[in-house]
């Protein structure tokens, strides 16, 4: 006799109670951190049978996560991986001044769009919604400006889970809370409004008291890490002539290995874009964009050509052109088979930490191509 499964769906929907406390203390160092439970309704973890909870720091002015506004909030509340997915969107989205679109998926960037053009955000949203399309479904999507009502019909157009933004226009929030209610889609969608997305910490030196990474290992053994935070400011900190010493004098001709090439004002822009979104992807990632796009991410691979390679192939798959698009890699190439690799798809600069032994090999390959490469001397894995 079969057995029906089917009830195993509203798993998905219900929030499950959980024991933790209210209020929760970090003492480190002796320095006293109180946190309290956040105001909004919560789900689950990050699978349904996973109780939790989300605390947010005690009278903090600098909260956007742990003070949301839900506007809408679905019967559900927020997952574990919803707030996740916010997080990550918000860390993107902190670096741009232009309007921006983050479409995040499984704490993922699946696309990203910064204005370049003085497009209408509505484009900005669906231009990041095409890089991958297919991914986008059941999203969340962050934006670094209000939200206008083109640019909600625009994100009523598919499934979304849930929407965050600094604000909204009246008109816009009617649009997003018009299904509410009904079977039809999008009639769950989770509308969230943020605050002081500016003061996330980003770059070395800015304050990251009370800002903590805190994992736990197997053992219950707990890990606190600051932050990471850049020291690429602006593309002027890219180091745009890197070179390496030549050691031996039977190569190369005596002389050192230098990168010929100097990346044009928009490889700067996209460049700066894709490491921005890089930091955020998680590792080995491989990011391309191509005006102020990330058009494929490439994520979780073992091997960096290995994320070279599924970056390649998924922008194949989703019908976008490499053509032209520069690269972002967030550690060192071990090999110059990476370099290779984008050459053959019309890839023109590349910014990267270099740090490999095989650093003047990478820069032989991008000369050979004509390829701008672009150094930040950091690295920014990300592991989650």
């Amino acid at each position: 006799m079969a057995t029906d499964v089917s009830s195993f769906k509203d798993a998905y929907k219900k929030a499950i109670k959980s024991d933790f406390p209210s209020e929760a203390m970090l003492v480190i160092g002796g320095k006293k951190h109180p946190y309290k439970k956040v105001a909004y309704e919560l789900r689950y973890g990050t699978n349904p049978h996973q109780p939790f909870i989300a605390y947010a720091p005690v009278d903090d002015k600098n909260l956007s996560v742990g003070d949301l506004a839900l506007l809408k909030g679905g019967k559900e509340g927020l997952s574990l991986t919803n707030l996740q997915d916010v997080s990550q969107a918000l860390n993107i989205l902190k670096f741009f001044t232009k309007p921006a679109c983050a479409v995040m998926k499984h704490v993922n960037p699946c696309g990203f769009k910064v204005e370049t053009r003085s497009e209408p955000l509505s484009e900005i949203y669906r231009v990041a919604r095409n890089c991958d399309e297919r991914s986008a479904f059941g999203s969340i999507v962050g934006f670094n400006v209000n939200v206008d009502v083109q640019t909600a019909e625009a994100i009523m157009e598919t499934f979304v889970e849930g929407v965050v933004a600094p604000g909204y226009d009246p008109d816009a929030l009617a649009v997003l809370k018009r299904n509410e209610g009904t079977k039809k889609l999008n009639n769950a969608i989770r509308v969230a409004k943020v605050s002081n997305i500016d003061r996330i910490p980003k770059y070395i030196g800015d304050e990251v008291s009370g800002f903590y990474n805190l994992r736990n290992l197997a053992d219950g053994s707990l890990t606190v890490e600051v932050p990471y935070l850049t020291r690429i400011r602006s593309s002027a900190d890219f180091i745009v002539d890197p070179m390496i010493s030549n050691d031996d004098p039977a190569k190369n001709g005596g002389r050192d290995f230098i990168v010929e090439r100097k990346p044009t004002d928009s490889e700067l822009d996209d460049c700066l874009t894709a490491w921005y979104v890089n930091i955020n992807v998680r590792s080995n990632g491989i990011v391309f964009v191509k005006d102020g796009a990330a058009i494929s991410v490439g994520t979780g691979e073992q091997e960096r050509i290995g994320a070279v390679e599924k970056a390649i192939d998924k922008a194949r798959k989703k019908g976008h052109s490499l053509k032209g698009a520069v690269m972002s890699s967030d550690a060192f190439f071990p090999q110059r088979d990476s370099i290779d690799a984008v050459a053959q798809e019309g890839v023109t600069a590349v910014v990267w930490p270099a740090g490999s032994l095989n650093d003047a090999l990478v820069i032989e390959a991008a000369n050979e191509h004509k390829i701008a490469l672009m150094a930040t001397l950091e690295r920014c894995f990300l592991h989650i």
